[in-house]
């Protein structure tokens, strides 16, 4: 840890206290208290002081002062969360992590551990799961098993997006125009049309365009070149006063480079001994440099990413005690990419994967709120379709009995077709019983029935043709009742107290990346993956609400853990991602919130994450080897942030300046702990200053100020415990990045 730059840090912050002091005579006029937060963890809307789990939250005002592009710049607004862009393939595809439990694999076959929910609807992908929404009105970090409302696969817990609904409230809009380094350019709005007193249009829209942050030293150029526009229509009607029904459209399409890889191979990995292609150091990449590669044969936009989405609701306020809601969410995605994960001047592998990824999800819900007892009870249908037409490039020929030295230009292309299915079949209640006017007990379950079919065509193995093999397509269900329970305190009206007890449930599959690998790795089933949560926390307001501080504190039981990693292909060239029930673990930890209103110049932000995760079993049972030894990839120890709001008056307007420096500490990337591609710890410090001034602001942003230049993801190719692999590559967080912007409200 930079312990001088955390120490500056805190230093500063201590001073501006002092500064604000000054107009304390002129606060103590009006008194002071943070600003209440409602969210709708639980599907209804609630104060997040109110409720009894964990839980940070941003309001639109925030949002509009952090200037986040996506997630990853989000992950300093909650402990223990770690959000990156994998930088691989289309869509900017995510690698969430919430206490340690995450998954990094681009494949879509392969369930999602933390659920993305953008207005309700949950995306059952990483890819698109990066923040592009526009014209956001809130965002909620949910923290732990989530299973009970929110259901498939959120065993690590929720990211919960709302969007703005039109308003009733005649004509207004927002247009925001600005630019920034990297040949960065952005424009996004909405309009908002009231035609009557209950029917009202919304029309967002945004686009962004960079130039990228690397050079490509084989091809002598800049890469990393990417456009994006979205546009977002929306609808919304009350035909009598207790409906209301709303309707959402996004169209989105991403035009990009592929995304770029370091080599980071070691002399004991196939790459460096076979071919001389190794990396300079075990901590610096063969081109020398993390933002110079050394790709080949990669054209300008050469991927692409487009997106569908479909959401209704309907809801109906039957009386005061009862309503009902209906929310169907649809999700498209088309997408290409032809990408050079070699990462060398050579053409040793290299994949053209044209996929598609469909969605549909139904839910019911009944809402009831009486004296003593409330609960919400629904259905939940789900459905998806995955395919993929997957041509891999291998030219590895000296790896496997041809001459050396080996022409790199000849190549072995493989053929692999999969095409994946998944319904699933829900029913949830979770209620509320007022024991007292102080104690709160809350039960809940939730039963899930996921059935998934999976069908691979695959050139080097004729055994899986679907012709002639009634095996193929593969079929299992599962099904498993997630229970939640827990009891609530209210000791004073400022201070609160809360045991829970939640189970997660992330569903089963099948291997849908075995190429040139054995029958076996596509026909047999991986099972799901259990986590029991055990939590304790407090949430409190202080000094008449002008300080906030929620602490928690869990244990976590994690059931067959599944693992994903790539391993060498059986009697054949290549590799195939293999996951495997291989693992147990505990996960124990402890969580702080805080929030300090100083005056009404001056407020002070931050939280606290520590995680204590570790493997209670691990064992590679094909080759009777332990692993227990090994640690959790993208589990931090500590993550701290410390955020200072400063608010001046200016003339006839104000000035807001806002600083985040986030710490994390060394963290693991691959299955295999490889040293090459751990992550020491670090800082990332983002900063904003806004000028408002009656309808217009004008800000300047700073993305990574510390040009903090860590992995944030690496993969060991076609490697196990016995085998140290062909390759490992990495990818580097963006670097620094700002800009200026002006927003005009009308």
């Amino acid at each position: 840890m930079n312990k001088s730059l955390f120490a500056l840090t805190v230093g500063l912050c201590a001073l501006f206290p002092s500064m604000g002091a000054l107009a304390e005579t002129a606060a103590q006029a009006e008194p002071l208290a943070l600003e209440e937060i409602v969210v709708t963890a639980r599907k209804r809307e609630e104060s997040m002081q109110d409720v009894g789990m964990s839980l940070s939250a941003l309001s639109s005002d925030d949002l509009m002062i952090r200037f986040d592009t996506d997630l990853q710049t989000l992950q300093n607004a909650s402990p223990n969360l770690v959000v990156s862009d994998i930088q691989q393939g289309p869509g900017n595809p995510a690698a969430i992590a919430i206490r340690g439990i995450g998954t990094t694999d681009i494949e879509k076959n392969f369930d999602p551990t933390v659920g993305v929910v953008i207005d309700g609807v949950f995306i059952g992908v990483n890819s698109g799961a990066m923040l592009r929404a526009i014209d956001l009105e809130s965002i909620e970090i949910l923290r732990g098993p989530q299973g009970t409302l929110f259901g498939r696969n959120s065993i690590g817990g929720v990211i919960n997006a709302t969007r703005a609904r039109p308003s009733y409230e005649g004509f207004s809009g927002r247009a925001r125009a600005g630019a920034g380094n990297h040949g960065e350019f952005q424009m996004e709005g909405y309009v908002n049309v009231a035609a009557t007193d209950s029917l009202a249009f919304r029309i967002g829209g945004a686009t962004r365009n960079h130039d990228g942050w690397f050079y490509n030293a084989t091809q002598g150029r800049d890469v990393g070149k990417s456009d994006y526009w979205v546009i977002s229509p929306s609808v919304r009607w009350s035909p009598a006063d207790n409906i209301e029904l709303y309707y959402r459209f996004d169209k989105t399409e991403q035009e990009q480079d592929a995304n770029t890889l370091l080599n980071m191979a070691q002399p004991t990995q196939a790459f460096c001994f076979a071919y001389g292609q190794c990396a300079q150091s075990l901590t610096t990449p063969q081109s020398g440099a993390p933002y110079t590669v050394l790709q080949n044969d990669m054209p300008p936009y050469q991927t692409y990413f487009d997106t569908e989405t479909h959401i209704v609701n309907a809801s109906w306020d039957v009386n005061d005690q009862y309503s009902v809601e209906f929310v169907y969410g649809g999700f498209k995605t088309d997408e290409e990419v032809f990408q050079d994960w070699d990462s060398t001047a050579l053409s040793l592998y290299h994949t053209d994967r044209p996929a598609t990824w469909e969605q549909d999800s139904f839910e019911l819900r009944v809402n009831f709120t009486g004296d003593r007892l409330s609960y919400t009870a629904g259905a939940y249908y789900w459905e998806s379709a995955y395919g993929i037409d997957l041509t891999s490039y291998i030219g590895f020929g000296a790896l496997f009995g041809l001459p050396f030295p080996f022409d790199d230009s000849i190549v072995f292309p493989l053929f692999q077709e999969v095409d994946q299915t998944t319904e699933s079949l829900a029913f949830f209640v979770e209620a509320d019983y007022a024991l007292t006017e102080q104690l709160t007990l809350t039960v809940g379950g939730r039963y899930t029935d996921d059935d998934k079919t999976s069908s691979v065509v695959d050139a080097s193995m004729p055994e899986l043709a679907i012709e002639g093999n009634p095996d193929n397509p593969f079929q299992k269900s599962w099904d498993e009742f997630t229970p939640k329970a827990g009891l609530r305190f209210q000791a004073t009206d400022s201070l609160m107290f809360y045991g829970l007890y939640s189970k997660g449930f992330r569903a089963g599959g099948f291997n849908g990346r075995p190429l040139g690998g054995e029958y076996e790795a596509a026909a047999q089933p991986y099972d799901p993956e259990t986590v029991n949560n055990f939590e304790v926390g407090m949430k409190s307001e202080w000094m008449d609400g002008r300080v906030r501080l929620n602490v928690s504190a869990f244990f976590m039981e994690y059931k067959n853990k599944q693992e994903e990693q790539s391993v060498p292909a059986v009697g054949g060239t290549g590799q195939q991602t293999k996951v495997t029930n291989a693992a147990e673990a505990s996960i124990n930890g402890v969580e702080v919130d805080f929030s300090w209103l100083v005056n009404e110049y001056f407020t002070l932000e931050g939280n606290l994450g520590w995680l204590d995760a570790e493997f209670d079993s691990l064992r590679d049972e094909a080759l009777d080897v332990d692993l227990t030894y090994l640690e959790l990839r993208r589990a931090p120890e500590l993550t701290a942030t410390i955020a200072p709001v400063v608010t001046i008056p200016i003339g006839q307007g104000q000035l807001v300046a806002r600083a985040a420096l986030r710490f994390v500490d060394d963290m693991e990337l691959t299955f295999l702990n490889s040293p090459q591609s751990s992550v020491g710890s670090h800082e990332v410090l983002d900063a904003s200053i806004t000028y408002m001034h009656g309808n217009m602001s004008v800000s300047v942003w700073g993305l990574n100020l510390t040009d903090d230049d860590s992995w944030v993801q690496a993969y060991d190719v076609g490697t196990d415990p016995s085998f140290d692999g062909l390759w490992t590559y990495t990818a580097v967080r963006p670097p620094r990045a700002y800009g200026a912007v002006v927003t005009w409200e009308f």
